[in-house]
C-alpha cells in the first residue's frame, strides 16, 4: 500500500446502524495477525484472544485507529471467557484508556471465535453491556480459518438499544496486507539541468553525465547577490569523453553428450529402487507394526490436556459440550460432571462411557450464573479437570402450565436424541465387532485355512 493509504480509513455501514464505523486497515490487519497466531498455537481450534478498540467518536461516526490487547489468563479454557481477574484487568485497561487523548478513547472491543461462527453469545453480551455501555460503542468478532482469509463482522446497538447478536449484518474478509519496507527505496537521482546560456569558448558540444547515486542537495545560506553563481552540472566535452567499446558476445561451452553407460546405470538404479519398494509394500504387515512401535517409543506423542469444555444456552437449557475425540476421553475410566447453579451446592452427575462419548449433556438452569466442571479419570490413574461457567439473563417465564408442557416436550426430544445416539453407537459397535470377526477368519499371507 502507498504511505497515504496507511492514514486513510475504511468505512463499514449498514442501514440499521445509526452511525458509520471507520477503521484503519493496518489496525485490523495487526489484530488479524494476532488472531491467526493464537489460532495455530494449539491443535484443534487454538486459543481465542481479545482486547479493546481505541479511537474517537464525533457524534456521527466511530473511528478505530488503534487497539490494546487483553492478556487473558484462560483459566476457564482456550475460549475467550473472562475470569474475575480478567474482568478486573479489563476494567483497569478501560479506565486507563479514558485518560488518553481524544483520538485514543475506548470505542469498543474485539475478540475471536475459533470454534463457532461470527455472533455474540450470552457471555459476550454480558461483557458488552457491562464494560461498553455507550450506545455508540461497538464489538468486532473475527473468525480465522486454516486455508481461507479471516472473516469479521461488527455488532452495534440499534436506535432502540437492541443488538442483533445472532449474526453480523455484513461480514467482510480481511485479506493480508502487503508488507512495506521502510527506508529501503533510494530516491530518484536528480536530473541535471543545463545552464541557461552556453558560454563555452570553443563552442564544442557538452555531454551531460549525471552521477549514478546523487545525494540530495544540502541547504546552505544564500551568498551575497554579487557572488552568486549559476549552478552547473558535471559536463564533459565530447573530445574528452571516454571511448565506449561494444561488449562482445558471451561464449558458452558446448553441452557434453551423455554417455550410453550413464543412462544404463540410471535405469538400473531406478529398477532396483522399484523392486525394493514393491517388496517392502508386499511385506509391510511384518515390519511396519514394529517400526511404528519403535517410533512411538522414541518420539512419544504428547497427549492433549484440554477437554474443550463449553456451555451454550438455548432458552434456559444449557448444552454442556466437550470434545469427545480428545485422548483423555478415549482413555477415560470414569467421569463426573459437577454443576453449581448460582450459590447452590454443586450437583455431581456420573457419566458412563456412552454418555461421555456423546460429547454433550443438557441441563435446565435456574439462575443467571452456572459453574460447570468436568472431571475425567483415566485408566492410568491420572485425572483431567476442566472448568467453565455461563453468565446470562434468564429467559422470560411463561405460565406454569406452559412451562410444564414445554419442559415435558423438551425432555421428550432430549430422550429421543439420546436414544438415537445410543442406537447409533450400538450399530457402530456391532460393525466393529463384525469387522474384527471377519479379519480373524481371513488367513494371513502364507497360511491356509484349517
Amino acid at each position: 500500500m502507498e504511505p497515504s493509504s496507511e492514514v486513510a480509513l475504511s468505512t463499514w455501514s449498514v442501514p440499521s446502524c445509526p452511525f458509520e464505523i471507520e477503521y484503519a486497515p493496518r489496525v485490523l490487519d495487526d489484530i488479524r495477525l494476532a488472531v491467526v497466531d493464537a489460532f495455530f498455537s494449539l491443535p484443534r481450534g487454538g486459543v481465542e484472544i481479545g482486547g479493546i478498540l481505541l479511537g474517537s467518536w464525533d457524534g456521527k461516526r466511530v473511528a478505530i485507529t488503534s487497539y490494546e490487547p487483553l492478556d487473558c489468563e484462560h483459566a476457564l479454557g482456550p475460549s475467550f471467557t473472562l475470569s474475575p481477574r480478567d474482568q478486573a484487568k479489563l476494567a483497569e485497561m478501560i479506565s486507563g484508556a479514558r485518560r488518553n487523548p481524544p483520538n485514543r478513547q475506548p470505542v469498543g472491543w474485539y475478540h475471536s471465535h475459533t470454534r463457532s461462527e461470527i455472533f455474540l453469545s450470552e457471555a459476550d453480551l454480558a461483557i458488552h453491556d457491562r464494560f461498553f455501555p455507550e450506545p455508540w460503542q461497538v464489538a468486532l468478532v473475527m473468525k480465522p480459518h486454516t486455508f481461507e482469509p479471516t472473516r469479521a463482522g461488527f455488532f452495534f446497538r440499534e436506535r432502540d438499544g437492541s443488538i442483533c447478536a445472532k449474526a453480523s449484518y455484513q461480514e467482510f474478509r480481511l485479506e493480508p496486507m502487503a508488507l512495506q519496507a521502510a527506508g529501503l527505496v533510494a530516491p530518484n537521482p536528480p536530473t541535471p539541468q543545463r545552464p541557461p546560456h552556453d558560454d563555452s569558448p570553443s563552442g564544442a558540444k557538452l555531454v551531460e553525465t549525471p552521477l549514478p547515486f546523487a545525494a540530495p542537495p544540502v541547504p546552505v545560506a544564500d551568498p551575497p547577490q554579487d557572488k552568486r553563481r549559476v549552478p552547473i552540472t558535471r559536463e564533459i566535452p565530447v573530445e574528452a569523453a571516454p571511448e565506449t567499446r561494444p561488449l562482445g558476445t558471451p561464449a558458452f561451452q558446448p553441452l557434453r553428450s551423455e554417455r550410453p553407460g550413464s543412462l544404463l546405470k540410471a535405469m538400473a538404479i531406478l529398477a532396483v529402487g522399484l523392486a525394493i519398494g514393491v517388496a517392502g509394500y508386499q511385506t509391510r504387515q511384518y515390519w511396519l507394526p514394529q517400526l511404528i512401535t519403535k517410533s512411538r517409543a522414541i518420539f512419544p506423542k504428547e497427549p492433549d490436556p484440554f477437554l474443550r469444555l463449553a456451555v451454550v444456552d438455548d432458552h434456559g437449557q444449557l448444552r454442556i459440550q466437550w470434545d469427545r475425540n480428545t485422548p483423555a476421553v478415549y482413555r477415560a475410566r470414569e467421569a463426573t460432571l459437577e454443576v453449581a447453579d448460582g450459590g447452590a451446592v454443586p450437583q455431581s452427575v456420573p457419566l458412563d462411557r456412552v454418555h461421555l462419548a456423546s460429547g454433550e449433556f443438557t441441563y435446565a438452569r435456574h439462575t443467571e450464573r452456572v459453574d460447570v466442571t468436568l472431571i475425567v479419570a483415566e485408566s492410568d490413574g491420572s485425572v483431567v479437570r476442566e472448568q467453565t461457567f455461563f453468565l446470562g439473563r434468564l429467559p422470560a417465564t411463561a405460565s406454569p402450565a406452559e412451562n410444564d408442557a414445554e419442559r415435558a416436550e423438551k425432555l421428550q426430544k432430549d430422550l429421543e436424541i439420546e436414544a438415537a445416539k445410543t442406537r447409533k453407537l450400538e450399530r457402530d459397535l456391532k460393525d466393529v465387532q463384525e469387522q474384527l470377526r471377519k479379519s480373524k477368519q481371513t488367513p494371513g499371507p502364507g497360511k491356509k485355512n484349517d
